[in-house]
């Protein structure tokens, strides 16, 4: 990782550099890497050409960490990471992603462009202008609100680029409506007895929205752990003394 934010002069013209070979478009999706998961979504995973969106709770960092980890079953490819705060942030450049975490949730912290742009309309232009540049593997919105028309262009600058837009909304009881392919709410988990899951990360994970929806499983709520030796995600195992409809 780097600690250089590029400017948006150069970010345009990074971008415009990546994008002059533009690979044939087709609509392919992103395994979640669990059939539970991937069965609730009509493309078995998350479609590119589309934005995705991820809600966490208050003073919780655990959609990060499982976007993170999505983030690490992509093919080779730049990462365009886009981090918007309110001035008012205390935390200022340190809650930016964080490279040994990145590591340990598969994701290789070398593959992202991290842009920090000062304002939430630098921020959606510069959102929009990644997603069509197909040269990016994926695109990532932290901490970004767009409204309905903001969003709706974004969607539709997806499209165009065959991009992978994933959005990780600040913390809402009750979010706006959405054109977004899916979206998802992700709460960090307390973690398992060092018998269970060794202090791994874990996230209860609900669907709250999946346009055509694969109906194979639901829409949660999930509890995942990641699989820090396989490098993927796999359903948490439930408590010995849990209910049997859990267990099952």
């Amino acid at each position: 990782m780097t600690d250089t934010i590029p400017t948006i002069a150069a970010l345009r013209e990074r971008l415009s550099i990546m994008d002059r070979v533009r690979p044939p478009k087709g609509r392919t999706a992103l395994s979640l890497g669990l059939s539970c998961l991937d069965a609730a979504l009509a493309g078995g995973g998350l479609v590119r050409g589309g934005m995705h969106e991820f809600l966490p709770a208050p003073a919780d960092a655990g959609a990060l960490g499982f976007v993170a980890s999505i983030l690490s079953g992509l093919p080779p490819g730049p990462i365009l990471w886009c981090r918007h705060k309110d001035k008012g942030d205390p935390l200022g450049h340190a809650d930016m992603p964080y490279g040994p975490g990145l590591a340990a949730l598969g994701l290789d912290a070398s593959r992202l462009i991290l842009v920090r742009p000062d304002s939430l309309d630098d921020a959606l232009w510069v959102l929009e202008e990644a997603l069509r540049c197909s040269a990016l593997a994926a695109v990532v919105g932290d901490g970004v609100l767009p409204g309905a028309v903001a969003l709706r262009r974004l969607q539709l600058a997806a499209e165009d680029g065959d991009a992978l837009g994933l959005l990780i909304l600040p913390p809402l009881a009750r979010p706006p409506p959405s054109v977004a392919l899916t979206r998802w709410r992700i709460a960090s988990l307390r973690d398992g007895p060092p018998q269970e899951e060794g202090g791994r990360p874990r996230w209860q994970v609900s669907l709250l929205r999946a346009r055509g929806g694969g109906g194979g499983s639901g829409s949660g709520p999930w509890e995942v752990t990641w699989d820090d030796t396989a490098f993927r995600l796999r359903l948490a195992q439930p408590l010995a003394n849990g209910p049997v409809a859990a267990a099952e």
